[in-house]
């Protein structure tokens, strides 16, 4: 009777690992398109969402730009080392998928970099990173969910 409890239970665990392995995974796409002056400059299909969670997408491209600020009283300056991204970012993170509706937070960067002034007295001198392009952070952004991608 104790070999046949054993042997169940070995069958038992054998068929739950095997149907976890065989278990559908689904897969969250985002087909993405983004265009400066009329013209794709970054395209393409990205993974969001698989078994392990809900994942950002991102593609940078450009330097950081070190420089340093300045503050203090006379007698008690301090040199801060700083740095500013400088190139062409964009950051998707999704936020929540429900209701047939996925909410992504959009963040993007396009920049170039003009002059590093540098303003202050002689006992204590700051460098300001000077960049024109564009900016935005954390725009909320809904589209309706795609069918999911279901692979066995």
């Amino acid at each position: 009777m104790q070999f046949v409890r054993k042997t169940l239970f070995a069958t038992a665990a054998a068929a739950s690992l095997i149907a976890r392995a065989y278990a559908a995974t689904t897969i969250q796409t985002l087909d993405i398109t983004w265009y400066k002056d009329g013209q794709a400059i970054e395209s393409g299909r990205r993974v969001i969402s698989d078994d392990t969670g809900p994942a950002p997408y991102l593609h940078r491209s450009g330097k950081e730009v070190c420089y340093a600020t300045c503050s203090g009283t006379p007698g008690a300056m301090r040199l801060n080392a700083e740095k500013m991204f400088v190139g062409r970012s964009l950051l998707i993170k999704p936020v929540s998928a429900n209701a047939g509706k996925v909410r992504l937070s959009v963040s993007a960067i396009d920049t170039v970099l003009d002059d590093i002034r540098k303003p202050g007295t002689a006992d204590c001198t700051s460098e300001v990173v000077v960049v024109h392009g564009y900016t935005a952070s954390d725009l909320p952004v809904d589209s309706p969910m795609a069918r999911p991608l279901t692979y066995r």
